[in-house]
């Protein structure tokens, strides 16, 4: 991240804005093409973000390639087991050298002119040299990213020294180790996708208060004590403590719940939700594609004793997440229909039921410098 942001992103925690003609970003925020933009350069490029598991590349060589704030990425593992995070571009002429995720064998090679580089990205040779009298191989190396992981996920920066991955969470990891399972032993039992006519931070904003919860998803999520949510922001982020119920829910909801236990559940800037229930973990990654339109990647995990303990009726969870997602998109929609609007702002916000959304603009702001 570029320091000059670093250095403004020094949130209040408690911060709540004022109620004034408008307490919420402007409504052009969430169709303009030129705020996308911003987004696009200022956001994205210089935040931390989740490409996958360290699992799906576990021997030397193996890699997995991502887009990060619009930058083709590939993480490699090296021989020594570390993860190394290179621009996914030739130093030739550009051309994008790998795709999905697989095993380099001994070199990574160029598609287009058959350049090769180590596993670390130092160019190892050239086809016909010849044509190249000057060039000096030690010289020329792939660009290079940040890479990090916690808890088993990989996480990517795009620039090259950012702060550390420990510091951009903030209070988050020491957060999730309230969860019994351990996070490094989770394991991918199921994926997919939904694609909205939604602004990303409508989703965001929709997903960190629980204000709404009671008039939108009264049945879908009746196994949580809806009274008795609490809220915390950490550092960009912010994280929640949802009891369970104390009295069991309707059958299809029953697996996912335990009397006297909780539900944690985060939100980590930009664009990453993660939920822990007592059968598996839910994973949450959202996709801008456009000012309008969002992409939001949906992955389940389970650790080996949650598979043993709980038989997961994959079916039955799709259709769980299905409703609870649905009935969120609906209300976002309208908030879309409404951005147009001359009379739309938002007046007023819930004083702890919406303080992430609060705290959410906050971070906006900084970012956009606004």
């Amino acid at each position: 991240m570029a320091p000059t942001i670093s250095r403004r992103i020094q949130l209040n925690s408690h911060a709540q804005p004022q109620a004034t003609d408008s307490v919420g970003l402007p409504g052009h925020h969430y169709t303009s093409a030129e705020i996308f933009a911003q987004e696009q350069k200022n956001i994205w490029p210089h935040t931390w973000q989740w490409v996958g598991r360290v699992e799906e590349i576990p021997h030397p060589g193996d890699f997995l390639t991502c887009m990060v704030g619009g930058e083709p990425i590939v993480v490699v593992r090296q021989p020594d087991q570390s993860l190394r995070a290179m621009h996914n571009v030739c130093a030739h002429r550009g051309a994008r050298l790998l795709d999905g995720t697989g095993h380099i064998g001994r070199m990574i090679r160029c598609p287009y002119h058959a350049w090769t580089y180590r596993s670390d990205g130092q160019l190892s040779s050239v086809s016909q040299p010849r044509q190249f009298p000057t060039i000096d191989p030690a010289c020329i190396q792939l660009v290079t990213a940040s890479v990090d992981s916690w808890g088993g996920f990989i996480f990517v920066n795009p620039d090259v020294q950012p702060e550390s991955l420990t510091h951009y969470l903030a209070g988050i990891p020491a957060f999730f180790q309230q969860y019994e399972y351990p996070w490094h032993e989770l394991r991918e039992v199921s994926r997919w996708s939904y694609q909205e006519p939604i602004n990303w931070k409508f989703i965001v904003e929709n997903y960190v208060e629980d204000y709404h919860f009671s008039v939108v998803h009264p049945q879908s999520l009746s196994l949580y004590d809806l009274a008795n949510i609490s809220l915390t922001v950490t550092g960009r982020h912010c994280h929640f403590h949802i009891p369970y119920s104390p009295h069991e829910p309707e059958p299809d909801l029953a697996s996912m719940w335990s009397a006297g236990r909780a539900s944690y559940q985060g939100y980590v800037f930009p664009n990453l939700m993660l939920n822990t229930e007592c059968d598996h973990v839910s994973v949450f990654r959202l996709i801008p594609l456009s000012p309008t339109e969002t992409r939001i990647d949906v992955v389940i995990y389970q650790t080996p004793q949650q598979q043993d303990q709980y038989a997961l009726d994959l079916d039955q969870l799709r259709q769980s997440h299905d409703q609870v997602m649905a009935e969120d998109f609906d209300v976002c929609r309208l908030l879309q229909a409404g951005v147009n609007s001359r009379a739309y702002r938002v007046t007023q916000l819930a004083t702890e039921r919406e303080k992430g959304i609060a705290h959410f603009y906050q971070t906006i702001r900084e970012y956009l410098n606004l």
